[in-house]
């Protein structure tokens, strides 16, 4: 969900850089705001651009030298910009103090958003290990409790990335605080931030049905107008992660419309698999043929893009959900399978893909891959035989568990049954064909 922090990073940016500007504060303030600025940017006066190589350290040094001055919007504005300069392996030490001063500080929903996402952003390395953080996180999530009801789309929307990207003990409550303020107001929201509030929920596991219910009615009453691709994939695998029900129709259609090709391969593949889990539970014909239509659209698309830029999780996940539904419509008797001159290519499209770099794969990646692959008939020995037997001869099979070793196992057992019993039936008709032709032939120059 790397995109999403991406754009939550940019919706912050409009919130407390500016907003000094327009409350009317303090000569003493606004110079503040300024100093953090020229330090994270190097300018004077700053404009927004490059940040400064040493950026991280100047906007630590220039908030720590106005620490008993810093109001809220000010403290969440350094967050914000440590957030954004800070690179890998560097340690804020300073953030903790930063986020008791906006809970301190009068702090309005806006900025405790803005800690919210920052807090989010500085514990990907270390954030969480340091001392003082465990009570600075306490803080704010009392705080975000007390004024969620207050809080616009926006802000809901980054609290609820913020608070699920952490994984703290938290998370639940807080999200579910969220939903029931939210519930009431789905019309205010925009659909980026219902997508971003309905992920947050799956990523933690809580089924708010209320919620995911409102979102859904909204969804297919306007027929998805303005949800855009990273919208859409993002909110159907929040409905298949929570088995909730969703306007499978509406949503193809929507896609069709978007056109697939729009679709990033993180967004296609997530659509894809997500499509396959909810229509596994579908007992409606409309909702199977949409998954259907799903599905096919999204392997036409991967043989025409030949699964550029697709990461081992992308082709896994494209690939399980093709053979999984070609699976669970042959047991079931569904006449909704995906026609093979669609779905063999796309599946063989994406094992040459993988098969470029198996050292790339997990073992649970790489497992469920071959089997989707074989299960299809799909699984080329020559192809992707040599980089298996490397794979397996750098000792990574040793992360296999039980499971993910009897999958290949099977995987390769379907190939070699194929090896011994569809070639020679092959040979045989071939050698039919040709004596045929041969007789066609003859009797054409009698």
């Amino acid at each position: 969900m790397g995109r999403i922090s991406k754009h939550l990073s940019l919706a912050c940016e409009a919130g407390a850089v500016y907003r000094l500007l327009l409350s009317g504060v303090s000569k003493s303030e606004l110079e503040i705001q300024k100093e953090l600025l020229t330090a994270a940017f190097g300018h004077d006066p700053p404009d927004a651009g490059n940040f400064h190589p040493k950026a991280t350290a100047r906007i630590a040094g220039a908030a720590a030298a106005r620490r008993q001055e810093l109001g809220a919007v000010n403290a969440s504005t350094a967050l914000h910009l440590l957030a954004q300069a800070r690179k890998p392996g560097e340690v804020c030490g300073i953030a903790p103090d930063l986020i008791i001063t906006v809970v301190g500080g009068a702090a309005q929903p806006r900025d405790l958003a803005i800690a919210s996402w920052a807090a989010a952003r500085l514990s990907v390395d270390a954030f969480k290990a340091d001392a003082g953080h465990a009570e600075a996180l306490q803080a704010l999530q009392e705080a975000v409790k007390a004024s969620c009801g207050e809080m616009e789309s926006q802000d809901v929307a980054n609290v609820a990335w913020a608070f699920a990207s952490m994984q703290v003990e938290a998370s639940q409550g807080i999200l579910w605080h969220l939903a029931e303020h939210s519930t009431s107001r789905i019309s205010a929201f925009s659909p980026r931030h219902l997508a971003i509030l309905t992920w947050a929920l799956a990523k933690t596991k809580l089924r708010h049905e209320t919620l995911m219910k409102s979102v859904a009615e909204a969804f297919e009453s306007s027929q998805g107008a303005e949800w855009m691709p990273q919208d859409l994939s993002n909110f159907i695998w929040a409905s298949a992660v929570l088995r909730c029900d969703s306007p499978l129709e509406q949503m193809a259609s929507r896609a069709a419309a978007l056109r697939w090709e729009k679709f990033r391969p993180q967004e296609l593949s997530i659509a894809m698999w997500a499509a396959y889990s909810l229509g596994v539970a579908e007992r409606k014909g409309s909702a199977q043929r949409a998954v259907k239509r799903m599905l096919q659209h999204g392997a036409r698309e991967i043989r025409v893009r030949l699964a550029k830029d697709f990461e081992p999780l992308h082709l896994m996940n494209a690939a399980w959900a093709l053979a999984r539904w070609q699976r669970h419509c042959r047991l079931a008797g569904l006449p909704q399978e995906c026609k093979d001159y669609v779905c063999r290519p796309a599946l063989r499209i994406l094992a040459a893909e993988a098969a470029k770099d198996f050292s790339r794969f997990g073992a649970r990646e790489l497992s469920r891959l071959m089997w989707a692959v074989a299960s299809q008939s799909c699984l080329r020995l020559r192809e992707m035989g040599p980089p298996l037997r490397d794979y397996v001869r750098s000792s990574q099979l040793q992360a296999f568990d039980p499971d993910d070793l009897v999958s290949l196992a099977t995987s390769l057992s379907w190939m070699l049954e194929r090896l011994v019993w569809e070639l020679p039936a092959r040979r045989t008709h071939s050698r039919v064909s040709q004596e045929l032709r041969g007789a066609d032939e003859e009797t054409k120059y009698r």
